[in-house]
């Protein structure tokens, strides 16, 4: 059964990211006619009201920062940023951010470009990284880029099992070094971490220089961002730690055991040095010149119009998002307005950015969304409130009724998650026929997905009924004949 990964996927695969690419795409208005913005006074008290939703269950930590122009309208903070030694966050703890780190290498590629050193159009066999020379040839820095190598994401077997000794760049290229393809390069978009890793490999190999070097000289340095660290987490002072938010609504301290940063994620900021790098970067030529942001904005293909009708274009919408075990950050920017939210969160469950999208939803003045708790946990609260039974017969007309039916409606590798990561959450709580419930509910919501059933399989072997552990581990075999770990729990109940 598979309880959890080392990094969300949620937060980088669901379909609002597709088009982020390294965290820039020009957003469509929802609707023709642009509504009176929000006043000032109407926003601060809106963001309160939404940030309530979300401190009240303790899913959000950490800080929010609002910015008109040149002015910040709005700077709070919330929770702690160490639970043990009772350490408030502030808007100048440093908070890990993902991959926003993204950003910030996709900026040194185009400054590589700009200057020209590189070009988009280069293959992989240019650099001799190492890689295969029919795989060389045909991957570019561009398709890298745009997330359109090919690569898979360095999440398989030999990442989990090695990831906390992974620390550089060195050690993490081969993971995938002689993996094939899953794609044609240029042919689909695949969110990938490790093509930013390749990025990384690139830059190192082209300035004779570690990564944390080239990014500090080109951009730390330059626009004074002195709380932006690209440093291993033991390394990074006045930090915030990093707590996983459970099924149950409690915190589990993640701090080490996250994975050690390279250029596709991990570096730690505030929302101060990151609204410098994001101003720098779109409102001024320190970083990179017109044609590059333009092309940049544009999915790294030419732009035809110049970057001034982009700055006076009021689509223009950039979106930079990281998250995973205890990390939630999100940068979003109307570039017209000149109006950015920033939140930074020591916790996770793509908090920050339901958070900044429903800040921006109310300086447009439209409605905000509704505000859900997580699924796992309005669950729990269902199972706890209501009992297994009543919850086995009735969580999805419960589900649908208090507005997750987007939930029942995703595809199955993300939505099976939350349900099953509750199950387990209660077998570590003792609860065991609660646990089985989730599991049992799961399976029927997503009864294509093997490792539901294998799940629901474990709970019952470890209640002793290996009759129904058997029949589901057969059930997911049904459904994946190499599902690993249900041929073994066969192979168990049968010996």
């Amino acid at each position: 059964m598979k309880q959890t990964t080392i990094r969300s996927k949620l937060t980088y695969l669901l379909v609002i990211f597709l088009l982020i690419s390294t965290s820039s795409n020009i957003a469509n208005a929802d609707e023709k006619k642009s509504l009176p913005q929000a006043s000032n006074k109407l926003l601060i008290s809106k963001t309160d009201e939404i940030i309530k939703q979300y401190t009240d269950p303790g899913w959000f930590s950490g800080s929010v920062v609002i910015f008109k122009g040149d002015k910040v309208i709005y700077d709070k903070s919330f929770g702690l940023a160490d639970l043990d030694n009772t350490v408030k966050n502030t808007s100048a703890t440093k908070t890990r951010i993902g991959s926003i780190n993204k950003s910030f290498t996709a900026t040194l590629i185009m400054q590589k470009v700009q200057s020209g050193k590189i070009s988009l159009d280069d293959t992989l066999e240019k650099f001799e990284l190492g890689f295969p020379k029919d795989v060389a040839k045909k991957i570019t820095v561009r398709h890298l880029l745009k997330h359109t190598s090919g690569f898979a994401d360095i999440f398989n077997n030999e990442y989990y099992k090695t990831y906390r000794s992974l620390k550089t760049i060195n050690d993490k290229l081969p993971l995938l070094l002689n993996k094939p393809l899953i794609s044609e390069p240029g042919k689909q978009y695949s969110y990938s971490n490790y093509g930013y890793i390749v990025l990384g490999a690139i830059l190192e190999k082209l300035e004779k220089k570690s990564f944390q070097s080239i990014i500090d000289e080109n951009i730390l340095k330059v626009i004074k961002a002195d709380n932006t660290q690209y440093a291993l987490t033991e390394n990074v002072k006045d930090k915030a730690k990093s707590y996983q938010f459970t099924p149950m609504g409690t915190k589990i301290d993640r701090t080490s055991r996250l994975e050690n940063l390279t250029p596709d994620g991990g570096m730690y900021s505030t929302p101060y040095d990151l609204a410098m790098f994001f101003s720098k970067l779109y409102y001024s030529n320190q970083l990179l010149n017109d044609q590059s942001k333009a092309m940049m904005i544009n999915h790294y293909k030419k732009s035809i119009k110049p970057w001034s009708e982009f700055l006076d274009n009021d689509k223009t919408k950039v979106i930079s998002y990281g998250g995973g075990p205890g990390v939630s950050a999100a940068v979003e920017i109307l570039i017209k307005d000149k109006f950015m939210v920033i939140a930074l969160a020591n916790t996770d469950g793509v908090v920050a950015e339901r958070i900044t999208q429903r800040v921006i939803e109310v300086h447009q003045g439209k409605q905000y969304k509704k505000v859900l708790l997580p699924i796992g946990l309005f669950a729990a609260k269902l199972l706890e409130n209501k009992g297994d039974a009543y919850f086995v017969e009735n969580a999805k007309r419960e589900f649908s009724q208090a507005g997750y039916d987007q939930f029942t409606a995703r595809p199955l590798k993300f939505t099976a998650r939350p349900l099953n990561k509750l199950g387990f959450a209660l077998i570590n709580n003792n609860q065991l026929d609660q646990a089985i419930s989730a599991f049992i509910v799961n399976t029927e919501i997503f009864s294509e997905d093997p490792n539901t059933f294998d799940s629901l399989a474990s709970a019952y072997e470890k209640a002793g009924n290996n009759n129904k552990a058997l029949l589901n581990y057969q059930k997911a075999l049904s459904l994946d004949s190499d599902f690993e770990s249900a041929k073994e729990g066969v192979l168990r109940l049968k010996q």
